[in-house]
């Protein structure tokens, strides 16, 4: 469950290419304002706002589930990095968990009755059903994701964009939640 609790704080950490300056920031995590950053990221995905691929998910799995987590993307054409929204689509494993009697606590929400999925949620209860197709927005090709081995006390291994050469960390680490 470590991972999971890491995963679910908000942190940033600052990253600078040795070689030729570039820099770059990765905001990952989603903190406390987790419950209202999923519902208003599922009545988007509902609306049609996040791509048609997740607007028919939600139509034919009404109880389905997505990873709001804040994540970082790399282009696996031009090595383009983001930060932006996991979106990975999930169904439940049986049938729908029930909400919890006793709610959780949020700053963003009182939990009792929120729609909201947590990761641990999804751990428990859910399958993968797909994964987003993050495009990259320089050049259109797809975005992966990347995350830290929560095996291996290493960060994310990035590498420039510019000029191909292994970040390094800037010393810059932002924390919240």
């Amino acid at each position: 469950m470590t991972g999971e609790i890491e995963r679910n704080m908000g942190s940033g950490r600052g990253y600078v290419c040795p070689k030729c300056g570039f820099e770059f920031v990765a905001e990952t995590g989603i903190g406390f304002m987790f419950p209202m950053v999923y519902a208003m990221t599922v009545e988007k995905a509902k609306k049609g706002e996040l791509g048609e691929e997740i607007q028919n998910f939600f139509k034919e799995h009404k109880d389905g589930a997505i990873d709001a987590e804040s994540v970082v993307l790399c282009c696996e054409n031009c090595g383009h990095l983001t930060t932006d929204m996991d979106l990975t689509m999930y169904i439940p494993k049986e049938k729908k968990p029930e909400k919890s009697e006793y709610g959780r606590w949020s700053v963003a929400a009182p939990f009792e009755g929120a729609d909201c999925v947590s990761l641990s949620d999804i751990e428990e209860n859910y399958t993968k059903f797909a994964e987003y197709p993050h495009k990259c927005e320089k050049c259109g090709g797809r975005m992966k994701i990347l995350r830290k081995d929560e095996d291996d006390d290493n960060d994310l291994d990035l590498v420039c964009p510019e000029c191909g050469t292994p970040l390094e960390e800037s010393g810059m680490l932002m924390m919240w939640d």
